[in-house]
């Protein structure tokens, strides 16, 4: 297969030329795929995405907003990564609406929104402890699961009890810290 410069792949989109499109697809739907898949999404998630990606591309390059300060690719995925994202923060909201009008119409009982409730909330934890550090991770699982604190900095590598304490301490804070900061923890807690 021929390998097009960014110049020759601008000047392919802007003209609709099928071998660059066909190109696009061959060259960027691999990458998209597994950026994809690894965020919910499967194979027609990713067709979509690339597609809209080229649409988005074309119509910057005919007025003239298209500005590449990086790589034709690094833009590209780029803009496939924002739309990803974009169509998950609408299928969470359109999920949670939803659910929320499932247990309206069922007339749920109080125990019931209350395990709602909760349900969100531990969501909201698991989102924002999933964006931790694999160390943060690590470090927090064993103190939640009660392991002393002298295993913990063995199993750390920390110098000392008061070393593993203090990266706890920072762990912790920066999920909190995170968690705080989602407009979701003022809507769960009668902030709006």
């Amino acid at each position: 297969m021929r390998h097009y410069n960014d110049l020759e792949i601008i000047q392919g989109i802007r003209a609709k030329d099928n071998k660059i499109l066909n190109y696009l697809y061959d060259t960027y739907f691999g990458m998209i795929y597994e950026m994809v898949s690894k965020n919910s999404g499967n194979e027609d998630d990713a067709r979509d995405t690339l597609q809209e990606a080229i649409l988005l591309t074309y119509k910057k390059i005919r007025n003239g907003s298209l500005e590449l300060t990086t790589t034709f690719a690094s833009y590209f995925f780029t803009v496939c990564w924002h739309i990803w994202m974009r169509e998950l923060r609408n299928r969470q909201t359109e999920m949670n609406n939803l659910m929320e009008y499932y247990y309206l119409e069922q007339g749920a009982d109080n125990q019931l929104t209350k395990q709602y409730e909760q349900q969100r909330k531990y969501r909201l934890y698991q989102e924002h402890f999933q964006r931790l550090g694999k160390e943060c991770q690590k470090l927090l699982k064993l103190f939640l699961r009660k392991y002393p604190i002298k295993e913990i900095a063995r199993i750390m590598g920390h110098k000392s009890e008061k070393a593993a304490k203090k990266k706890k301490y920072i762990c912790k804070e920066r999920l909190v810290n995170s968690i705080k900061n989602d407009k979701r923890f003022g809507e769960y807690h009668g902030r709006k």
